[in-house]
């Protein structure tokens, strides 16, 4: 008896394999049948093996349900059969096991659902968005050739035993291990006064790692050239005045698009876009309220698609690593402005000149830090308001002999401000900037007949 129960039990098992498997080869011919008549993807219809589409999937798994709810009805029929479970139990099991199955239908179907409509991707989402078609002409390599030669050297600030020597000597003199009880930023919560120090000397090593490559566009890109850059500067510095953004903003802006260029080379046709999104980055970054996108799409009068800007927007975050703890000039200019008990004539003054040097490839690299105290200087020197002391040493970190040559090239710059930086003397000539720009010009005819 133990053994014919023992061989009705292998045959059943035998019998629901073999049908099992029937089932799927039948399961498959179906999917196959269906792909075929409906056109749809894998126009073969083999599944798995060829890479099948969502449906061949689908069917498949299906199929493989069938097959695994038929081998354990089959499984209770024969304990049935064999008196281990009672009638009304495998009834029980049965209804379970089919509204199991139903719901695992249903799952499917939602699953399905979601699928097709699944987050959109960007098309050509891991192609170049900054590359294009356009070509620099012959005349403008041989222009780019010679430029690379011609082209000023960038600045940086000089540093010798005798300018090393009167900064230690002004930090010895300033520099305390104790508040200052007379100092007003002592009692300031929000000037954090007690880590002062600290957070300027992380400033000046975050300014040297995002420091840009001086000679990107002789190196870098194939075709731009400086003088693309200045254009592209001044139409950014009016779409900054437009939206009314902060400077810290306009200041991140440019660091975007010279790191960028620095890495990245990139079709002249595309050039503005990489300022728009440069930009539109800067101010996420910096601002309370954004742009949109769509305005930033019409500034730069429709010439690309949304799909485009927002492409470009995450080509240009990846290729930058997600790093945008550029530090800027103004918390600089801030800083040195205490020794000058916060002067807002100097630092309005020291703001035109700031912001002119975004125009310059001479201080595409220079030291932030090293700008904001030659502006504070040229401030100072044209507003008569006395030497430089080793109060402003300390709180700029240079030395009157390492910002000589700054002022010398800011009065260059100012004397032809209407083909230097255009835009930024028509910003700064007017009542809310103190007119600082018209009384340059008045200082530099006064002193220099200009």
């Amino acid at each position: 008896m133990n053994t014919l129960v023992a061989k009705e039990i292998n045959d059943e098992n035998v019998e629901a394999n073999g049908k099992g498997g029937l089932l799927d080869v039948k399961g498959a011919k179906g999917a196959r049948g269906a792909d075929g008549a409906n056109g749809a993807n894998g126009a073969n219809g083999a599944n798995g093996a060829n890479g099948a589409s969502t449906a061949n999937t689908a069917n498949t798994a299906h199929t493989a349900k069938t097959v695994n709810t038929a081998l354990v009805n089959r499984g209770l029929r024969t304990r049935r059969a064999l008196g281990v479970i009672s009638e009304s139990e495998l009834n029980r099991r049965s209804r379970r096991d089919d509204d199991r199955e139903l719901k695992m239908d249903e799952l499917d179907l939602d699953e399905q659902e979601q699928e097709v409509p699944k987050e959109q991707e960007l098309p050509g989402s891991h192609e170049d968005p900054f590359s294009g078609m356009s070509r620099l002409s012959q005349s403008s390599r041989s222009s780019k050739s010679s430029q690379s030669s011609s082209t000023e050297q960038p600045m940086t600030p000089i540093m010798n035993q005798k300018i090393y020597g009167d900064i230690a000597r002004a930090y010895k003199t300033y520099s305390k291990n104790s508040l200052d009880p007379n100092d007003e930023d002592t009692y300031d919560i929000t000037m954090v006064a007690e880590y002062g120090n600290q957070i300027f000397n992380y400033m000046h090593k975050l300014e040297a790692k995002y420091m840009p490559d001086p000679r990107y566009m002789e190196d870098v890109q194939t075709e731009l050239l400086w003088e693309h850059r200045t254009t592209l500067m001044d139409w950014l510095v009016q779409l900054h005045s437009r939206f009314n953004l902060l400077p810290e903003t306009l200041y991140l802006s440019v660091n975007i698009i010279d790191r960028f260029l620095s890495k990245q080379a990139i079709s002249l046709s595309r050039f503005q876009l990489c300022g728009a999104v440069a930009m539109f980055i800067a101010a996420k970054y910096e601002e309370i309220n954004v742009p949109t996108v769509s305005q930033m799409i019409y500034m730069v009068g429709y010439q690309f698609s949304r799909v485009e800007f927002l492409k470009a927007e995450r080509f240009m975050v990846e290729a930058l690593d997600f790093e945008f703890g550029y530090p800027g000039p103004m918390s600089f200019l801030r800083r040195g402005s205490k020794a000058d008990d916060y002067d807002s004539e100097i630092r309005t003054l020291a703001k035109y000149f700031l912001e002119f040097t975004v125009m310059d490839a001479r201080f595409v690299a220079s030291p932030v830090s090293w700008l904001a105290a030659g502006a504070q200087y040229t401030s100072r020197k044209m507003l008569g308001r006395g030497e430089w002391t080793d109060a402003h040493v300390y709180y700029s970190g240079y030395t009157e002999e390492q910002l000589t040559p700054l002022y010398d090239v800011f009065v260059e710059c100012c004397l032809k401000c209407k083909t230097h930086h255009k835009a930024i003397f028509e910003k700064y000539s007017e009542r809310r900037f103190k007119r600082s720009a018209i009384y340059v010009q008045e200082y530099l005819e006064t002193y220099y007949g200009a």
